[in-house]
């Protein structure tokens, strides 16, 4: 089932351990980009989140954030590294005395706050596999919730791919059913301008005939018009299986639908058939957009 690369999932779960909200939104993005956002008490669970959350998307910049309320307060303890506090206060009093600055205690106490080191924090999370277990739990629903989300969407570009591809097939049928009258007219165009200086003469015929087959060799787009059908085959066999990452696919398949309708464009000397070139070319390019968006 096709998907968007723009999704947004919540899950809210209360366990033994606490309150663990996890949400799941994301942009496009050509790769897989994961980042996690989450208290520092259950950073150590980082890597088992980004593995899950890989296992159920292939693309998109995926942002995951995650509150906690610990049931029995934070499994934080903080302890101040004194003999660093130490050194600091007897530094920064040194300075005072050499430079003659009056040291304020509310000023040492801001500073020694501020400086990395002097409040250590320690995670010491009793019983892990249980704040393991919440965790993925309410990841899991939430990871659920987006992907039903980023189905929902999909659905509807879906729809809306296939029916710019049903036009693009028209469009394109139009094309090849023209395409044999340009070359007839071009050989009643080249009679009617050789008559004006010779007529009736059995050069004159062959002559025509001549430039006739020269020209049809030249605008000749039945290949052009295969290989673009049997692009279209292609796409639309890929929409209806059971892949959801098909984005690439998709707009590589895009890239040659588009060579193929330049080149057809480039040997074309008909009027119409060059407008329904043109139209060809907006549908395509109406349905690359999307394809942006597809997972």
């Amino acid at each position: 089932m096709l998907r968007s690369m723009t999704g947004y999932g919540r899950a809210s779960l209360t366990t033994a351990q606490g309150r663990f909200v996890v949400e799941v939104q994301s942009v496009n993005r050509d790769h897989l980009d994961i980042q996690i956002f989450a208290p520092k008490e259950l950073a150590r669970f980082d890597h088992e989140l980004r593995k899950l959350v890989a296992a159920s998307i292939a693309r998109g910049h995926i942002t995951v954030r995650v509150t906690a309320q610990f049931e029995n307060g934070s499994p934080v303890s903080v302890r101040p590294n004194i003999p660093l506090a130490e050194q600091i206060t007897n530094a920064c009093r040194k300075i005072s005395n050499e430079l003659g600055i009056v040291l304020q205690d509310d000023a040492l106490w801001r500073l020694l706050t501020r400086e990395d080191g002097v409040l250590q924090y320690e995670v010491a999370l009793e019983g892990e596999e249980g704040y393991r277990t919440s965790l993925r739990e309410a990841a899991s629903q939430a990871l659920k919730a987006f992907v039903t989300m980023r189905e929902v969407e999909g659905q509807t570009l879906q729809r809306d791919i296939c029916q710019r591809f049903k036009l693009l097939r028209q469009t394109m049928n139009q094309i090849a059913s023209k395409a044999p009258q340009a070359t007839e007219g071009y050989r009643k165009k080249l009679t009617e301008r050789l008559n004006e200086v010779i007529s009736g003469c059995v050069e004159n015929e062959e002559r025509v005939l001549r430039e006739v087959c020269l020209f049809a060799e030249r605008v000749d787009i039945a290949e052009e018009v295969t290989r673009f059908n049997s692009h279209l085959d292609q796409v639309e066999s890929l929409l209806r299986s059971d892949q959801s990452a098909i984005g690439k696919t998709l707009k590589f398949m895009l890239q040659e639908l588009g060579r193929e309708i330049n080149t057809i464009g480039s040997k074309s000397s008909d009027s119409e058939v060059s407008h329904l070139v043109v139209e060809v070319k907006g549908e395509l390019e109406r349905v690359r957009e999307q394809a942006l968006n597809i997972e």
